[in-house]
């Protein structure tokens, strides 16, 4: 049986790595089947092995051999994408026993991290970073690598200080001034797998990033926010990738916050049919915009094998939509359904949101009879609704507003849970509990690392944040109430932990448009 790296297959050739090469671990905090669907982790793995001064090795939590001992590794990166992630984090670092703070290391690699939830707010996690990369980590990497080679025989403090004049680059340990987050401004060749194999999650299949960012902005979505301006690589670029992803297999994937914004994608579509001609393959994508489905793209997926689609509506009344941006009427969202049912999809994933700011009970009713009114019009097109709960992000307009109550949300999904399986209709919920202790790290500080380390010694269980914040409480350490971090509303005086990262979005800016969704569209009675 041919072990897992022997069924890998490259769509790159690596650099010939020159005799004086920087040991370096690329570490993902998940397992390799995750980890080999991640595509952003393996394109900047790409990066470090196209370098002939970087001699990468690929890290999961379930790696068995290495191929570096740890003492000879002088870097190690982490992808760092959602808030739980410091879980395998921590469960690498203490495999090679490096220590989990960055005081507590002498010897040991430069330990950093990079990704969205580290780029909007890194204060939870500074603690355990040497250095951490804000915003997009295209180009960045190869300026890391030439800047430690000038710093190789230094101190460990004379590295960091090279490295913190990196721009966007956060060494947790110097003086905190204002990072400007990284913008990678060359996305005209989108980025695709470069390596594919059978043992990712997403079985064999080739990913083509079709859309970076979106111009929709809604105001809870760290990925719009985060990601601006919104960036769409060239048509040529991507009919190459997927040229380039059929000599390798017979899947191929299309991601993208907004895929169907990029100005040519009925060309796109056009051309995957054009190859869907000449040999089969499948096709599958991240998600659909309600407002964007034409019939050309549904039928696309259809011949490529695809029996169902995601689209994104998250509130089910019009006016809460508009309190969150969300530019979609009712009207768009019913042709959507339609038209996907007409051209040969055979159900559709409909992902919802409840606890916006200024929801009601009456929201939830028309969330449950809009649902009512898809089955009703699309008879034997199976419907399911997927919703969690609002988490609010740092960095977003509605990092202002406070998380709903635990008791309320929970009245809110019993209600969706009994009218949505009296209308046949599958309905998905997220554990509002997570979504909790989701929003606590979203927008925590410093003050939080010591809860973290303490949860990973009971796998970071839910009871496991209670226990341990008590416990800390009771031998004196500064935190505040979990409650204080997740649903208090923040006012607009207030300092925050991540105020000193630029996204390019001003705080101004934020405000602003969180002013507009209260004064336009809040309720009289919380103005």
């Amino acid at each position: 049986m041919k072990r897992k790296f022997e069924l890998e297959k490259y769509t790159y050739t690596p650099a010939r790595k020159n005799r004086d090469a920087i040991p370096v671990w690329f570490c993902f905090p998940c397992t390799y089947t995750i980890g080999m669907s991640s595509l952003g982790y393996l394109s900047l793995f790409k990066e470090l092995d196209t370098n002939a001064e970087v001699i990468p090795e690929r890290i999961f939590t379930d790696t068995e051999k290495i191929r570096t001992i740890p003492k000879n590794v002088e870097l190690a990166g982490f992808s760092f994408s959602f808030e739980f992630d410091y879980l395998g984090v921590f469960k690498i670092l203490e495999k090679y026993k490096i220590p989990f703070r960055s005081r507590g290391r002498t010897d040991e690699p430069l330990v950093f991290g990079g990704g969205p939830v580290l780029s909007a707010n890194p204060e939870p996690f500074a603690d355990f970073f040497d250095f951490i990369i804000v915003g997009d980590g295209e180009g960045v990497l190869n300026e890391i690598i030439d800047v430690y080679k000038e710093a190789r025989y230094s101190s460990r403090e004379e590295k960091l200080l090279a490295l913190s004049k990196i721009p966007g680059i956060y060494v947790p340990s110097l003086c905190i001034g204002i990072i400007a987050k990284r913008i990678a401004k060359n996305l005209q060749n989108c980025i695709y797998s470069p390596i594919v194999t059978e043992k990712s999650f997403f079985k064999n299949t080739f990913l083509i990033e079709t859309a970076r960012g979106c111009p929709g902005r809604c105001r809870f979505c760290l990925a719009s926010y985060l990601n601006l301006p919104a960036r769409y690589p060239e048509f040529e670029s991507i009919r190459h990738a997927i040229d380039l992803g059929l000599e390798k297999t017979n899947k191929i994937g299309l991601l993208g916050a907004l895929i169907a914004g990029h100005p040519r994608f009925e060309d796109i579509c056009g051309y995957i049919l054009e190859k869907r001609r000449e040999r089969e393959f499948e096709l599958s994508v991240s998600s659909l915009r309600a407002d964007r489905i034409s019939g050309n793209a549904v039928r696309t997926l259809v011949a490529c094998g695809q029996k169902h689609a995601t689209i994104a509506i998250e509130a089910g009344s019009e006016r809460l939509r508009k309190v969150i941006n969300k530019n979609l009427s009712e009207g768009q969202i019913k042709e959507s359904i339609r038209l996907a049912a007409q051209n040969g999809l055979k159900g559709m994933k409909i992902y919802g949101m409840i606890g916006l700011p200024t929801e009601e009970i009456r929201d939830i009713i028309e969330l449950i009879n809009l649902m009512k009114v898809l089955k009703t019009e699309n008879k034997g097109f199976e419907l399911t609704l997927s919703v969690s709960s609002f988490v609010p992000k740092a960095n977003t307009p509605f990092q202002y507003a406070g998380r709903e109550e635990a008791k309320s949300l929970r009245k809110k999904n019993e209600l969706l849970k009994k009218e949505l399986a009296m209308a046949g209709i599958k309905y998905r919920p997220t554990s509002p509990r997570w979504d909790f202790i989701q929003a606590v790290i979203s927008r925590g500080d410093r003050r939080l690392s010591f809860l973290l380390e303490r949860t990973y010694n009971y796998n970071g269980s839910y009871e496991s944040f209670k226990k341990c914040h008590l416990e800390l409480r009771k031998k004196g350490f500064d935190i505040p109430s979990l409650e204080w971090y997740a649903t208090r509303e923040i006012s607009e005086k207030e300092k925050m932990a991540w105020d000193f990262i630029d996204t390019g979005i001003s705080r101004e800016t934020l405000l602003k448009e969180y002013k507009k969704a209260v004064k336009e569209y809040l309720c009289p009675s919380l103005l």
